[in-house]
């Protein structure tokens, strides 16, 4: 039989393009209808071009933003000795600060801290001991100097090389309070060193009354109790309470005892020092006196908050 011919109507024949596009209809075949033929993509418009160009510099931005920020700049201030260089410290220390100047770094650390004043915003633990060893208040320690120079040296080529001088006398304090069996003091490190002589005459003197004495620590920020318990490092060297190179609170007992009262002239003056004299008949110090007698813990923990208070008055820091 002779195939039928396609029909227009059954083959569903292409409408005139020229009214509307239409996707384009299989054509009739005696084995049936073919799949749709793939047309190539359309090129993109003028208007699509434009937009994916200017998204291309937000692209390229990506890689930046995704990259982490660096790391916002230290503020100054104190900050405490890594495990490392306490070691480094300790090291030093061992080396150059026996027993034996124990008395005399302590008593640098004092002397450098008594410049401060808290009206006029200066002075304090800052090194400037080194342009005042002439001053009368400060013979004899050249010493404790050297031994922080020393230190310095000892310090190079170490975790702990480059801490300033301020440092290593606020450090070498504790050590020598530590070592001649004294609480344990965490002192903060940072502090820039001076490069002049603070002001003159800030130290107390030594026959200062009991209320110019309070009267002075008041200027540096220290109250009644501080004044006294800051006092008990005079049971350190040879002021006659007890052993020079122990640290208790054979000070207090002394105090309340008042040995100097028993014996002439002559040898009261090697019983401690005139200002320590002063301070058992004070009604503000002596319960304080008789606190820190009483009780060497008492005396130990509150000496070691007040020697850390005392090192960071005024300080400046890196």
């Amino acid at each position: 039989m002779r195939q039928a011919a396609c029909k227009p109507a059954r083959c569903g024949a292409a409408p005139n393009l020229a009214r509307r596009q239409q996707a384009p209809v299989a054509h009739c075949s005696s084995t049936g209808a073919q799949p749709p033929v793939q047309q190539p993509a359309a090129a993109p418009s003028r208007r699509q071009l434009l937009r994916l160009a200017a998204g291309l510099p937000a692209l390229a931005l990506l890689p930046a933003l995704a990259a982490p920020l660096p790391a916002a700049a230290a503020a100054p201030g104190p900050r405490f000795l890594t495990p490392e260089e306490q070691a480094a410290v300790d090291a030093a220390f061992a080396a150059t600060c026996p027993k034996a100047k124990a008395p005399v770094i302590v008593r640098l650390v004092f002397h450098d801290a008594g410049s401060y004043s808290a009206a006029a915003g200066d002075g304090g633990v800052n090194a400037s001991i080194q342009y005042e060893l002439d001053r009368p208040d400060n013979f004899g320690l050249k010493r404790g100097w050297n031994v922080i120079e020393a230190t310095a040296k000892k310090l190079q080529g170490t975790a702990a090389e480059g801490l300033s001088r301020a440092d290593l006398i606020a450090l070498a304090g504790a050590h020598a309070v530590r070592i001649t069996g004294g609480p344990q003091i965490k002192v903060a490190v940072g502090r820039r060193d001076a490069t002049a002589a603070d002001p003159d005459g800030r130290m107390p003197a030594l026959d200062s009354s009991a209320e110019q004495l309070l009267a002075n620590f008041a200027d540096k920020g220290l109250s009644a109790r501080e004044l006294i318990v800051l006092s008990g490092s005079h049971t350190l060297g040879s002021k006659g309470y007890g052993d020079p190179v122990t640290f208790d609170n054979t000070y207090y007992k002394t105090l309340l005892d008042k040995p100097w009262e028993r014996v002439s002239a002559d040898m009261a003056a090697h019983i401690g020092i005139p200002t320590d004299h002063v301070l058992p008949d004070n009604p503000t110090c002596r319960p304080f006196i008789e606190e820190y007698a009483a009780d060497q813990q008492l005396f130990f923990r509150d000496f070691a908050a007040a020697f850390a208070k005392m090192t960071e008055l005024g300080a400046r820091w890196a």
